[in-house]
């Protein structure tokens, strides 16, 4: 079985690293220069345990991994705003429709997005700390277990892909479990996920703020009327920090360790952000069903305009964001 982890930053480079570790056979695609620093030098995988300096293969494009067979499976770990173009790479390169692809990523569009290019399209459900600031390491700010997985195929269901894939990732020292329902608990991990564009724009005092309850609320008048069924928030944690891993942030990595994928994403200038999938996916639900989701709008807007200006974190505070909404 090869593992190829399309899309390999924090969550990917993590997961990678240590099925890696465990010699699975594993391949990473990644950008440029965190491909080219791999090549060179390894990957330097930190955990709140201790540093593996893994000699991972690592290719900068779909081509590369030509040819496929039917012992390959792609974990996707792209931000969302590029699953689309990861999925046209991985046709273009010779991928067949058969490929099992599971979408290890923040919200719940890439799924059906993925089911237009391939046929065994598995969704999941991630916890996992992770964190990327510098080509060719990664922080995994935990004592094992790395994180907490649950998999499923889509949009309901399980197979025996899912089972490899699950005894794979346990003997790599994460908690992981096949969920016949995925979707519903991948929905409320995207529910914590809306408060992402928050804590990237502002202070990140996000959790717990007014602001976070009111863009949850949004998302669950929009989620009721489209039909879309989902966990409880209260119900996933109480299910899964029984199961997590000890937090132990490595010297040095306490600033960067506990912010989400899109402050990173802003910290490093990458010019884009997870917002549009998170927080305009409801923003665009509710303009086809009639309701109005004002909070989550003005989250992507300027989490948007933010991005694509290079700005860093830390423009505005919640209470800002707050008085913004309720001003019109």
């Amino acid at each position: 079985m090869r593992f190829i982890i399309y899309g390999a930053g924090a969550i990917g480079s993590v997961i990678g690293g240590h099925l890696f570790r465990q010699g699975y056979h594993v391949v990473l695609v990644g950008n440029a220069q965190h491909v080219a620093a791999i090549n060179e030098r390894g990957l330097k995988l930190v955990t709140g345990a201790e540093t593996f300096m893994l000699q991972v293969p690592a290719v900068k494009t779909a081509r590369e991994l030509a040819p496929f067979t039917d012992a390959d499976i792609v974990l996707l770990c792209a931000k969302s705003q590029q699953t689309v173009n990861c999925l046209g790479q991985l046709k273009n390169a010779g991928a067949p429709r058969s490929l099992p692809l599971f979408c290890l990523q923040n919200s719940i569009v890439n799924e059906s997005v993925a089911t237009r290019m391939f046929d065994s399209i598995y969704g999941a459900m991630i916890m996992l700390p992770a964190t990327f600031m510098n080509p060719g390491e990664v922080i995994n700010p935990l004592l094992p277990p790395y994180g907490v997985i649950e998999i499923g195929c889509y949009p309901r269901g399980r197979d025996q892909v899912c089972e490899e894939l699950t005894a794979a990732l346990n003997a790599s020292g994460f908690h992981a479990e096949v969920h016949p329902t995925v979707m519903e608990s991948k929905a409320a991990k995207c529910l914590i996920n809306l408060g992402n564009a928050l804590d990237a724009i502002t202070d990140g005092k996000s959790e717990g703020h007014p602001y976070t309850r009111e863009a949850r609320r949004e998302a669950m008048e929009v989620w009721t009327a489209a039909g879309i069924e989902w966990e409880s928030v209260e119900s996933l944690l109480g299910r899964i920090r029984p199961s997590s891993g000890k937090r132990k942030n490595p010297a040095g990595s306490e600033e960067v360790a506990n912010r989400s994928s899109s402050w990173q994403s802003l910290a490093r200038g990458t010019g884009n952000i997870e917002a549009g999938q998170l927080n305009g996916d409801v923003v665009l639900l509710g303009r086809q069903l009639g309701i109005a989701t004002p909070y989550n709008e003005k989250l992507w807007l300027l989490a948007d305009e933010m991005a694509r200006g290079g700005e860093k974190p830390g423009r505005y505070s919640a209470d800002d964001l707050l008085d913004m909404v309720r001003k019109g």
